[in-house]
């Protein structure tokens, strides 16, 4: 072997020794992934339409209800709110409702009807009263209305006349005193959603925790803070394993895991053969949104599937177990485990966490017909826009 040859094996032979006492070759390590921005408030003002008045105001309550909430202010979580104040009241803490005073007229009208020629004289002996401080009636003022806090006041008023002339405006008649109450009366008032992102004032009242009372609840709604913050709540205030937050804007009007629920409710009908509403409630409520006694289409299905798919699932247990409905805890629930598996075993397919509820939205502030998956559709392609302008290179 020529000397050059020899020197060149011994030169790699002792390379390699030199590598293998060394160990594994040491590799640049990967650069850390880079950690999403926290907006400011003038870069959250910018993300608001231009036309709007205040939006320096506007995005200090937004982040403000981020921070209530404990999300860190990113775009995404940001666009959001921003998205469903847009839609809700294109950034009014106070909304004006169209026709308003021929709404609330209506409704009167149609409950005094009830009692006939008495309920008539008794509504317009309490409209013609006047409430402390006011100069005008009842009857005038109801002409003037124009945004729900009118109404609301007009309404709270109302009743307090109502409980003070009581009951010699409705000694005519025992069936006027038995219908016309403060009760009746108060549930004629269409607010049951308020604000800048039209919370429900249930809801609000629940986060309320009975500190104040209902009507500093809603004048409470009808600031741009409160009403931005209770919003936020409602929108972001749970989780949810949603892939795309159009579910979770669907969630906003139809309720607490409407859009996860629709989609056990396809599942459901797809495996036993029947035809589900899937507006997201497998149990029947009240209007106070306490379940019902009597069972809904939803768990007569879920009962079938147990006898034909899940024997060993009690109904007892099933019963309980859709009690969770509008938690996340439902998801570990035997029910859903049973439901989910057996879906995938029959079907050969993987059963979708999400779909868009199927509601017609029932509102005298409309003067269309609605439904839960335009309301959902239409705040996305705000939001949408809203991520596209944070994209956009700023001036």
């Amino acid at each position: 072997m020529k000397a050059w040859a020899v020197r060149g094996a011994l030169l790699v032979g002792a390379l390699l020794t030199l590598e293998s006492c060394s160990g594994p070759a040491v590799r640049p390590s990967e650069p850390p992934a880079p950690q999403p921005e926290l907006l400011t408030a003038p870069r959250v003002a910018r993300l608001i339409p231009s036309h709007v008045k205040d939006r320096p105001a506007w995005a200090q309550a937004v982040l403000e209800a981020l921070e209530a909430q404990q999300v860190p202010p990113t775009v995404e979580p940001t666009c959001q709110v921003l998205a469903v104040i847009e839609q809700e009241s294109g950034f009014q803490a106070n909304p004006a409702v169209k026709d308003l005073p021929r709404i609330i007229r209506r409704r009167l009208d149609a409950y005094a009807g009830k009692l006939g020629g008495v309920g008539r004289s008794a509504l317009g002996a309490l409209l013609a009263l006047k409430a402390p401080g006011q100069k005008l009636s009842f009857e005038k003022r109801l002409k003037t209305l124009k945004t729900e806090k009118d109404l609301d006041q007009f309404f709270h008023e109302l009743l307090e006349a109502y409980e003070r002339h009581y009951p010699a405006l409705y000694s005519a008649a025992d069936l006027a005193s038995e219908l016309f109450t403060s009760k009746r009366l108060a549930e004629l008032n269409p607010i049951t959603t308020a604000g800048s992102m039209q919370v429900s004032v249930r809801y609000a009242l629940e986060q309320d925790d009975g500190e104040h009372s209902e009507p500093e609840v809603r004048a409470s709604l009808y600031t741009r803070e409160g009403g931005v913050r209770h919003g936020t709540s409602r929108l972001l205030g749970y989780s949810a394993d949603y892939v795309q937050p159009l579910y979770r804007f669907a969630d906003y009007n139809a309720g607490f895991y409407a859009s996860r629920n629709a989609a056990l409710q396809a599942q459901l009908g797809r495996l036993t053969g029947k035809k589900l509403v899937l507006d997201g409630d497998l149990l029947l409520y009240n209007d106070q949104g306490e379940p019902r006694d009597e069972d809904s289409q939803t768990l007569s299905a879920l009962l079938l599937f147990r006898k034909r798919h899940a024997p060993k699932l009690s109904e007892r247990q099933l019963r309980k177990d859709v009690r969770k409905e509008k938690e996340a805890a439902f998801e570990k629930t035997e029910t859903w485990r049973a439901l989910k598996s057996t879906y995938a075993r029959v079907t050969g397919e993987t059963p979708a966490y999400a779909r868009l509820p199927q509601l017609t939205l029932q509102s005298p502030k409309l003067s269309q017909e609605r439904t839960t998956a335009w309301f959902a559709q239409s705040v996305d392609r705000r939001y949408q826009r809203c991520l596209a302008h944070h994209r956009a290179p700023g001036p």
